[in-house]
């Protein structure tokens, strides 16, 4: 299979299992999101999974952004 992507090869595919294990998918007013947890109730958007441009445009939930949630929300 190729991929064909500007994204680094390190957020495709994460180097480590405890890496991979960090990341999951939640959904978030509607919009899923990839993250990795960083800190206790901390995670940082790694990824959009939508095919609603608008959702792109929500600078709340850009890449890179910090999210607070509790664990009943994930």
């Amino acid at each position: 299979m190729i991929y064909y992507t500007m994204m680094p090869e390190e957020l495709m595919f994460p180097h480590t299992e405890a890496e991979y294990k960090k990341q999951s998918v939640i959904e978030m007013n509607g919009i899923q999101l990839l993250v990795q947890q960083s800190e206790n109730a901390q995670y940082e958007i790694i990824r959009v999974l939508s095919s609603d441009p608008q959702h792109y445009l929500n600078s709340e939930l850009c890449p890179g952004q910090k999210i607070t949630m509790s664990l009943s929300t994930i």
